[in-house]
C-alpha cells in the first residue's frame, strides 16, 4: 500500500508543478509597459516567490520519485535557504526519500 501512496505523492506534487509553470508562462507573458509601477513590482514579486515555491516543489517530487523507485538518491538534502526579497529568509528542509532517513 506504501507504493501507491508514494506515486499519490509523487502525483500531487506533478500537478502543484503543472499549476506553477502555468502561473508562471501567465506572469511572464504579461507586459510591463502595460502595467503601472505598482503593478509591475507586484508581478516581479509574484514571479519571485513562484520560483521559490517551485524550487521547493521540485525537490519534494524528487524526493517522492526516489520512494518510488523511480530516480536515484541526490547526495544531499541539507536546508536550502531562500531569499525571495531583500527583507525575507526562508530555511527550507526537504524531505528526505526513506532510503535516506
Amino acid at each position: 500500500m506504501q507504493d501507491i501512496d508514494d506515486l499519490k505523492r509523487l502525483q500531487e506534487q506533478i500537478r502543484n508543478l503543472i499549476a506553477m509553470k502555468k502561473r508562471v508562462e501567465k506572469l511572464s507573458g504579461k507586459s510591463y509597459a502595460d502595467m503601472s509601477q505598482r503593478q509591475a513590482q507586484k508581478n516581479g514579486a509574484d514571479l519571485t516567490w513562484l520560483g521559490m515555491d517551485i524550487d521547493k516543489a521540485l525537490r519534494e517530487a524528487h524526493a517522492a520519485a526516489v520512494d518510488c523507485g523511480i530516480a536515484d538518491p541526490r547526495d544531499d538534502y541539507g536546508p536550502v535557504d531562500y531569499h525571495p526579497s531583500a527583507f525575507h529568509h526562508y530555511r527550507h528542509t526537504p524531505t528526505k526519500p526513506r532510503c535516506c532517513q
